[in-house]
């Protein structure tokens, strides 16, 4: 029976996977290329076979290693899920106060919600306690199988059958590209256009699933090969990659407002728009619609602001 390696060694072997060049893999985890090296032969003198071809000149995975790198990422990906399930289950445990509603917002939701929660707090809420947590939608999903958090807002669609979903606004997908590149100076670009761009993953296969594999989808229906070559958790972390020449993400137009130096966001004319969603359990029926209808009133003033600015920092200036 073999004795698994630490995770630390997985991870090495999954960034030389990804990366197929040592000195990048090495970068990426912020260690010598050496120590990558070293980790990876130990392992694989430990297991009985090769993971990686190598010569001078590139880096390779054998057919065993590939087999074994889609399962030790599948193997990682839900260890990362059931983590995250472990801590929102012993935040359930520890208890909330009966007099706080905790609103889970996804990192990619709307920047404006929490002064939209903070709003509602003074106005209609009174005594109770209203917090924000960053979520994902998967952590999210089970935030309130746990009852940790009360309601959640992020995009549709939602495929959870016990779960209620509140549309509250209207968001737009948008392409964050580098301002040096010849689209930058247009307010829409097509999908056909951005070909050129590697693509830089939003995350959601691990974050909203559904969403993931509805944006996948359209992209497939109109020709646009969706494959990312690298992912990020929020925006920011987008917004350096982008702003260093990497590549382009597809994002939500409203977490596009001020942006950084050197990066536009175009509206994409051939991508739906995305449903902004609250989302809860039955069991608080009485707090619920208050919030959807004060955040959908909030959002929708929003997008009139938005819609109304000349301002080129989220959407370029038009092309002359």
């Amino acid at each position: 029976m073999f004795t698994p390696p630490s995770l630390r060694k997985l991870q090495y072997i999954l960034a030389v996977a990804r990366e197929q060049h040592f000195r990048k893999a090495a970068e990426k985890l912020h260690v010598s290329q050496p120590a990558v090296s070293r980790q990876i032969r130990q392992c694989e003198d430990e297991f009985g076979f090769e993971i990686l071809h190598r010569d001078h000149h590139f880096v390779a995975l054998t057919k065993a290693g590939k087999s074994f790198v889609t399962d030790i990422d599948d193997i990682l990906q839900r260890l990362d899920s059931d983590f995250s399930k472990a801590i929102i289950r012993a935040l359930a445990i520890n208890g909330q106060s009966g007099s706080e509603y905790v609103i889970a917002q996804s990192p990619y939701a709307p920047s404006q919600i929490r002064r939209a929660v903070l709003r509602l707090q003074r106005s209609i809420f009174g005594r109770v306690q209203l917090r924000l947590r960053i979520l994902s939608t998967v952590e999210m999903l089970t935030a309130l199988e746990c009852g940790v958090i009360q309601a959640g807002i992020t995009f549709g669609p939602i495929e959870d059958a016990s779960v209620v979903s509140i549309p509250i606004g209207v968001d737009h997908w948008v392409a964050v590209i580098p301002a040096s590149t010849r689209f930058a100076e247009m307010r829409t670009v097509s999908l056909e256009a951005l070909r050129e761009f590697p693509i830089i993953s939003n995350g959601a296969e691990r974050t909203h699933p559904a969403l993931s594999r509805y944006l996948q989808k359209q992209c497939a229906a109109r020709g646009f090969r969706f494959r990312p070559f690298a992912e990020v958790s929020s925006p920011h972390e987008a917004f350096d990659l982008v702003q260093t020449n990497h590549g382009m993400i597809f994002l939500p137009e409203s977490v596009c407002d001020g942006l950084p130096a050197g990066i536009r966001a175009v509206r994409v004319t051939d991508l739906p728009d995305l449903e902004t969603v609250l989302i809860h359990r039955s069991g608080h029926a009485e707090f619920i619609p208050a919030l959807a209808e004060r955040l959908r009133g909030f959002l929708h003033k929003g997008e009139a602001r938005l819609h109304g600015s000349k301002s080129a920092s989220c959407i370029g200036k038009k092309k002359k």
